[in-house]
């Protein structure tokens, strides 16, 4: 993501995955869209609870 508060849509992030996805998504005719996670976490995992968070959360949830 690029530091600063200029950057809005496809140009807010910045990077070779972001390079990546963008030439496979052209390649294989497919759009996207990139969301950060509301709680700003990768994802840890709450023995406790025995859930996970942050992006592996969202992305065991959808």
């Amino acid at each position: 993501m690029k530091d600063g508060k200029n950057g809005t849509g496809s140009g807010k992030f910045v990077g070779f995955c972001i390079d990546l996805l963008r030439m496979v998504s052209q390649m294989a005719g497919f759009q996207y869209t990139i969301e950060l996670v509301p709680d700003g976490k990768y994802g840890v995992y709450d023995p406790e609870t025995g859930e996970w968070n942050g992006m592996v959360r969202q992305l065991m949830d959808k």
